[in-house]
């Protein structure tokens, strides 16, 4: 039932990476599943119970996990346009040019962009049965979204400049190849190709939500951000509903819940919910998750064929 490439988004605490790990291991009885975290907090290692890695680590048979770093991803991005610049410079200022971009380095905005651009790659080039990606909070999650049209529309423009700039230059012959061209041109088709998918049904877009009013609020303006890009979810999570019980205290959580939940299921009525039990413990591989992974079966199973 779910598409082979799936977001999964919401407020910070709401419980996504548990989320995306359970409809991993889901995934993975019947496929090769790759997990990815696009979060710089990455939690997977720890859900997992393994040591913290950017390289691709196997779980089980048919599940592998990634963290992307962030930092490491742009410094080598930030190497790699610095390698290419350096032709259109002399070599007195190499060394100039070698520390602007350590500086972009370490800028957050440059992190975001070159995790983004390795997510992008995993997705269109890499061969998986399901791809599961655990996003940072819902921000995040929208300009990811977002920011790979902006960066094929910028691509674009700088491609018509060094169009120009090729044309000029093969008048007075001063240069044979345009190696940023090239890697403009590749960008371009790489963010096309990403954001044909981004509308295609091989994209599902899960929001996690709990029943509370913050969560509901945060889920509703997301919903609402992701339309005026032709976007909806294809799901929504709602994640630790808690038991009823004859503890005072428990009873009024318990009631608050119930009734958030009610606003939910009104207020999200047009998407499929997946509603979700909270849990007495901690939620990790050898403890809670596979029963949260029963939970979700149980709950995608309920829907409506």
């Amino acid at each position: 039932m779910l598409p082979p490439i799936l977001f999964v988004g919401g407020k910070g605490g709401v419980g996504k990476s548990t989320m995306s790990s359970a409809l991993a291991c889901l995934l993975a009885r019947d496929s090769k599943t790759l997990l990815v975290s696009t979060d710089p907090a990455h939690n997977l290692s720890d859900i997992f119970e393994v040591a913290p890695s950017s390289q691709t680590q196997q779980i089980h048979e048919n599940l592998f996990m990634r963290e992307i770093d962030p930092l490491s991803e742009v410094k080598a991005y930030a190497a790699q346009v610095a390698k290419d610049a350096k032709q259109f410079i002399s070599a007195a200022s190499y060394s100039l040019l070698e520390s602007y971009y350590d500086n972009v380095a370490q800028s957050g905005v440059a992190q975001e962009s070159a995790l983004f651009d390795r997510l992008i790659r995993i997705i269109t080039q890499e061969q998986w049965g399901h791809i599961v990606i655990d996003t940072a909070p819902t921000g995040h999650t929208l300009r990811l979204f977002k920011l790979p049209l902006t960066l094929q529309q910028w691509s674009k423009t700088l491609l018509s400049q060094q169009e120009k700039s090729h044309n000029l230059e093969g008048i007075i012959g001063h240069l044979e190849g345009n190696p940023l061209k090239d890697r403009l041109e590749e960008r371009y088709l790489l963010y096309s190709k990403f954001n044909n998918l981004l509308h295609s049904e091989s994209v599902g877009i899960v929001f996690v939500l709990n029943p509370e009013s913050l969560p509901i609020e945060e889920s509703a303006r997301a919903i609402h951000s992701l339309s005026h890009d032709g976007l909806k979810p294809y799901a929504l999570i709602v994640n630790k509903i808690p038991p009823p019980s004859e503890d005072c205290f428990f009873a009024k959580r318990y009631a608050n819940a119930q009734k958030h939940l009610a606003t939910i299921r009104e207020r999200f009525a047009a998407f499929p919910l997946l509603e979700i039990p909270l849990l007495s413990g901690d939620i990790l591989e050898h403890s809670g998750l596979m029963q949260v992974v029963e939970n979700l079966r149980q709950a995608l199973q309920s829907l409506p064929r």
